[in-house]
């Protein structure tokens, strides 16, 4: 069962007046051409302070000004919306303010609550006279549906921080009865505010057993083979977890991303995988998977430190969408400047993968292991592989088959064109140390028509 300690870390995810006051802001800066910056401000100690702005009034958060030196104080003490056509040559308005956010014109919507505003909202732009009557009246029709919204959310947050708060340690019968109390009563409002509440702890509690455990992530690795010479080109790390319940790695690191605790895991198992370098030929690159926020992260490149950087290999995986990491392509120039190399995962699943590609002009192209099931037998997916081999032929880039379970597989592969290969047929995941003695240095599979061979 969860404890109280569990339902207040994610207390803020289910309940966040101020994502709302941002997205007010936001959504506000797209209705109002005219526009060129929105702020939120909360009414407190004579004053409102900006909590949350978009465009140009991103430099306003954290900016507090008078109720009696400012047109968000007058629309605050009237009630009314105030406009200000040419802040230049209006008394009303904190002029410091104005000039410091380039405000030349602004309209400030109070925010009112039980008769009281709580709340201004502060809409400006950097030309004077740029508002007209309809930009007013479209914020005065909406003034009531913004100020409701905003208002109730931060009255359930109060409500729900007072009662998810974490009380004192129990010392005496009766206190230890009401901290169960206090739970239930916890549980009960996560429940009514989230009702996957009690998942996301459970997960996020499974997530951080394992990174206070790090034995309990395990790396085993899988040959990825020349397809003419049959020597081993690299191995990929893959992770194995030893923890309760039994899930396959892949709802592990799903979970962890859901309790954003993403990177934290991510980071766990690159470093278990750098660890492993060493005991690999200096011919034999080394294969990591990491998604591609956490591949640029600082905690993730830390991991990387004193690996021999010109024989990795970082495999992006697909956990977010590329297109949502600001700079991404920028920041994987800084890691090929280190001698780092990329592949992309999944090509040949869809649209967005192979728009990846396109963007990231990785050294290497891991074909899907559903395009490669069954190769052999379906001509539509010996097209698309072909095409793929083209592409990266003309790119520079190298062709990875993943998932060759047959020789009928392998021969077609080869065939088409494809570099290297990975799966079951070729070499089955496997620890890089052994139990009964000394570290694993060579690597020799004799079960199948290729003979994998590691110097």
């Amino acid at each position: 069962m969860p404890n109280l300690a569990d339902l207040t870390a994610i207390s803020d995810e289910v309940v966040d007046s101020l994502t709302l006051m941002q997205r007010v802001a936001d959504r506000t800066l797209e209705l109002i051409p005219a526009a060129s910056g929105v702020a939120f401000g909360l009414v407190g100690g004579g004053g409102a302070t900006y909590v949350a702005g978009a465009g140009t009034a991103e430099l306003a958060v954290g900016t507090r000004v008078d109720e009696d030196s400012s047109l968000s104080g007058l629309a605050i003490q009237s009630a009314t919306i105030q406009q200000s056509r040419d802040t230049l040559n209006d008394p009303r308005v904190d002029a410091a303010a104005c000039r410091r956010l380039l405000a030349l014109s602004l309209i400030c919507v109070p925010m009112i609550q039980s008769q009281r505003a709580f709340g201004v909202l502060a809409v400006n732009s950097s030309v004077p006279n740029a508002f007209d009557d309809r930009d007013v009246a479209v914020l005065t029709e909406l003034a009531e549906f913004m100020s409701v919204t905003i208002g109730s959310a931060c009255e359930l947050q109060r409500i729900s921080d007072q009662l998810l708060s974490l009380p004192d340690p129990p010392a005496t019968s009766s206190e230890r009865g009401d901290s169960v109390r206090r739970e239930s009563s916890s549980r009960y409002v996560l429940s009514v505010l989230a009702p996957n509440a009690n998942a996301l702890i459970d997960a996020r509690r499974r997530i951080q057993g394992v990174l206070d455990a790090p034995d309990a992530v395990t790396i085993v690795v899988q040959p990825i083979v020349d397809l003419l010479t049959g020597d081993t080109m690299a191995l990929e790390a893959l992770a194995r977890f030893d923890a309760s319940p039994p899930r396959p790695p892949d709802a592990w690191f799903a979970d962890a991303q859901r309790v954003g605790l993403g990177i934290e895991l991510e980071t766990l198992a690159v470093a278990r995988a750098v660890a492993l370098a060493h005991l690999i030929p200096d011919e034999v690159m080394l294969n990591i998977n990491v998604g591609p926020e956490a591949a640029v992260s600082q905690p993730v490149r830390d991991a990387l430190l004193g690996a021999p950087l010109h024989r990795i290999i970082l495999e992006l995986t697909e956990h977010e969408a590329f297109d949502c990491i600001p700079g991404l392509i920028t920041d994987l120039e800084r890691l090929r400047a280190t001698g780092i190399r990329i592949a992309v995962d999944d090509a040949g699943s869809g649209y967005s993968s192979l728009a990846h590609i396109v963007k990231m002009a990785p050294e290497f192209i891991k074909l899907d292991r559903y395009l490669i099931s069954g190769v052999d037998l379906d001509p539509v997916r010996r097209c698309l592989v072909s095409a793929l081999v083209e592409f990266a032929t003309k790119t520079g880039a190298k062709i990875i088959a993943e998932g060759i379970e047959t020789q009928d597989e392998l021969d077609t592969v080869r065939r088409l064109g494809v570099h290297y290969g990975q799966g079951f047929y070729l070499g089955r995941p496997r620890s890089l140390l052994s139990k009964e003695g000394p570290p694993i240095q060579h690597w020799r599979e004799t079960d199948t028509m290729i003979e994998l061979r590691v110097p």
